[in-house]
């Protein structure tokens, strides 16, 4: 019987399906929730009326309960703390449960891409049979190697989860700039504004000239992002990492919920 088992969050992304130890992932969904007319208020695009909830305590019992029934550990990764309070009904769930299996629960401090190549990488591990100390210790060191920018016009979704307010949201949409940032130990940290596509894809340059080797590099695009507009960028990658794995994505539906169907994110993870 496999000893270790991984379960993470719908909010993850693979940059394969069938990557080697695929077979050892399990998705825990999350849902949505339309939003009650007071909450649609502020929010003037009609994706916001969507909210997302996360997986509940019993909800991730019940899963460690059946995946015990075949696995001697559960390792839980999930997106950041700071973005959702997954990992902390991940921790609750592990307290309650009492199955012979094990379950440990690692937050991830990332999300879409970065959090499936976390995920991609723990599972190959397993896969060549791994123990749990040392897929954790691998996965708390690759953790901090894990860089995301995420640009976020749409900044009335950040008002939802807390990150600004309303009136902050509505005067930056009206300006009309690109507001980047960063994911910073899991926290959106914001680092400048740029006033066109070409703009942001040069910060996004700027940004890739700080790694001299990485394993891997993806792009995160939302609705009206077009092959022709993200080519400048795959083709410096190209140029400058010949030897780096690059992807590109549609941003999946739970992290558009969060940031807005336009954002536009970049992915970069070092070589461990």
């Amino acid at each position: 019987m496999p000893s270790v088992c991984i379960l993470t969050d719908s909010t993850a992304q693979f940059t394969r399906p069938n990557f080697p130890g695929h077979e050892l992932v399990y998705v825990i969904p999350f849902i949505f929730q339309p939003m009650g007319s007071q909450e649609r208020k502020g929010a003037p695009t009609a994706a916001a009326a969507r909210r997302l909830i996360p997986p509940t305590v019993q909800e991730f019992v019940r899963f460690y309960t059946q995946l015990s029934r075949n696995y001697d550990t559960v390792l839980v990764l999930t997106l950041s703390s700071h973005l959702s309070p997954t990992t902390g009904n991940a921790q609750e769930a592990a307290a309650q449960h009492s199955n012979h299996a094990s379950v440990q629960v690692v937050d991830s401090q990332t999300i879409a891409v970065g959090l499936g190549l976390l995920v991609q990488a723990v599972a190959n591990a397993a896969a060549s049979g791994a123990s749990l100390q040392e897929i954790d210790r691998w996965v708390r060191a690759a953790i901090p190697r894990v860089y995301m920018l995420f640009c976020i016009p749409e900044l009335t979704y950040l008002a939802r989860t807390g990150y600004l307010t309303y009136s902050q949201a509505r005067i930056g949409e009206m300006i009309g700039m690109f507001p980047i940032f960063a994911l910073e130990e899991g926290r959106l940290t914001p680092l400048e504004k740029v006033r066109t596509q070409r703009h942001l894809f040069e910060s996004f340059q700027e940004f890739m000239e700080e790694f001299e080797n990485p394993g891997h590099i993806a792009l995160l695009h939302g609705a009206g992002h077009t092959t022709l507009r993200t080519r400048p960028l795959r083709t410096y990658v190209q140029e400058n990492f010949p030897k780096t794995p690059f992807s590109e994505h549609a941003i999946g539906p739970q992290v558009a919920a969060l940031f807005g169907p336009q954002s536009i994110g970049l992915v970069i993870m070092e070589n461990i």
